[in-house]
């Protein structure tokens, strides 16, 4: 399968900070993409989304930009009205110059070298979908809870693995910092193919719509790749960490999962049978369908029905998800 990513020679990263009601935290935020090193002939920018805030953010990173800018960077402010994390990020996108994009979130702390290095990560192999790096927590309270620790790869906290490489097998990276191509991005989240996880909107914490991203760019073929040298401190406050927030979190989680393990089991199929000839195993399915029923095969029945359902140009399921995902899958 062919895919149209552009080429381009152009040195330069789009940082796309998207942002609800986010004046409190933007200075540290803004403070650590100031002190980004990149080489002389390196340009970059900083383009906020403000997602209907109703505080002073836009007023801050005004502020804050008019008295530091970062080294060969542009900094500026575009509006998306509709609120969910999702639809900020899709708008960013669209406004970015260049073709690699860093989703840098308003508590995302990220490393002086984070910007330049995301850009030459990306140049490694135009197939890497996604990348991202080692996540760290930092906190304005003295000791964090006790329960933080086996909660804590909720709050986008991890370090993936202990060497650089394809995370592939991983089914994802992490949403905070995550690097990926505009035009991919933007392909993956075409008109036509909706997000079914739009993320939090500053009411509901809503979640999972970075996992989605992964998994659609895993069902196209693309791959994950981690590098250990790409750190960031996320920024957890002490109103993040009270189990009343951590039990939101968890049923935001929990409902995001409902969608992911259908992305998961779709994704099993597809690199099940992705190497398998389709028009023969589209002729050889509905036979093995008819076996398992007359019991002279013990395949499993609903393994074989959700393959014929993957393969088949034709045919609806009463599940509104798993028609989205196949109507992904197969570009339609």
């Amino acid at each position: 399968m062919k895919w149209n990513i552009p080429k381009s020679n152009v040195k330069g990263v789009s940082v796309i900070i998207c942002c609800y009601n986010s004046a409190s935290r933007l200075p540290q935020t803004l403070a650590h993409l100031n002190k980004q090193v990149v080489p002389e002939d390196f340009f970059w920018e900083i383009i906020l989304v403000n997602n209907a805030s109703s505080d002073n953010t836009v007023e801050c990173a005004k502020s804050i930009w008019q008295n530091n800018q970062p080294v060969n960077a542009t900094c500026r402010v575009v509006d998306e009205l509709t609120r969910g994390q999702m639809y900020a990020r899709k708008k960013g996108a669209r406004e970015a110059n260049y073709e690699c994009l860093i989703f840098c979130d308003d508590d995302n702390l990220l490393d002086e070298n984070y910007v330049y290095l995301s850009w030459q990560v990306m140049k490694k192999d135009k197939m890497i979908g996604a990348a991202g790096g080692q996540n760290v927590p930092v906190t304005n309270v003295a000791a964090y809870p006790d329960w933080f620790e086996a909660y804590k790869d909720k709050y986008a906290i991890g370090i993936p693995a202990d060497e650089s490489g394809d995370v592939t097998h991983r089914g994802f990276v992490l949403g905070a910092g995550l690097i990926t191509r505009r035009a991919l991005f933007l392909q993956v989240f075409h008109d036509k193919y909706p997000s079914l996880l739009n993320g939090r909107n500053g009411e509901k914490l809503t979640t999972g719509d970075d996992f989605e991203y992964c998994k659609r760019l895993l069902l196209w073929g693309f791959t994950l790749y981690y590098d250990k040298d790409l750190k960031l401190k996320h920024f957890i406050p002490a109103e993040r960490l009270t189990t009343d927030y951590r039990d939101r979190l968890m049923d935001g989680i929990r409902e995001a999962t409902k969608v992911l393990s259908v992305y998961d089991r779709a994704l099993y199929l597809h690199n099940k049978n992705k190497h398998k000839n389709r028009w023969r195993l589209l002729m050889l399915t509905p036979l093995r369908i008819l076996l398992v029923r007359i019991g002279l095969s013990k395949r499993d029945l609903a393994t074989e029905q959700q393959v014929l359902f993957y393969l088949s140009p034709f045919g609806d399921s009463r599940d509104e998800v798993t028609n989205s995902i196949k109507k992904f899958l197969n570009k339609r």
